[in-house]
């Protein structure tokens, strides 16, 4: 499994790592402010937040993640999400919607008040597939709506869309 030695790329300013890859390759890592460049190909890693009270669901989706050679973190419910958005502000955050005292709408709403959360790719992960909470998923700040089970594909293809976004919004600055 993909794991990323922190201590050598930091959190902030520029740095250099490495990155262990499931093959067990070393491939080198910098970090340019937030973004994280990697591999030979220049590709960037996210920071993506999983937020689900289900902890298989949770921990399952962080591991896929991960495995697909992003830099994940867990919370299970989204007050503790909200704290890891503070002091992480990952790129993506894929959040349930049903969950008790703070469900995802009530977080997503909290999150898009926040100036520093607005470019942050919102996306619902749901048991609802119905009309009406698309529509509050939307009034709420989600960027995307996935109805469990999720199609990985699609996921994936998120993904795959912000990380190239952020990439070629990091390489113009």
């Amino acid at each position: 499994m993909s794991s990323i030695r922190r201590e050598a790329i930091g959190m902030g300013g520029s740095s250099v790592g490495e990155l262990l890859e499931p093959s067990g390759d070393v491939v080198d890592v910098r970090r340019i402010g937030d973004s994280i460049e990697c591999g030979q190909d220049g590709s960037w890693l996210l920071r993506v937040l999983v937020v689900d009270d289900n902890h298989d669901c949770a921990d399952s989706l962080s591991t896929l993640v991960h495995r697909w050679g992003h830099d994940v973190q867990t919370a299970y419910d989204g007050a503790a999400a909200l704290e890891m958005m503070d002091s992480r502000q990952p790129d993506v955050a894929l959040v349930d919607l049903a969950m008790p005292n703070m469900d995802g709408l009530q977080m997503a709403r909290r999150l898009r008040k926040q100036m520093r959360f607005n470019h942050t790719l919102l996306i619902a992960i749901t048991g609802y597939a119905d009309q009406e909470h698309r529509v509050l998923c939307d009034e709420a700040g989600f960027d995307h709506y996935l109805v469990k089970p999720i199609d990985l594909a699609d996921l994936e293809k998120l993904l795959l869309g912000e990380r190239d976004r952020l990439a070629r919004f990091s390489r113009r600055e």
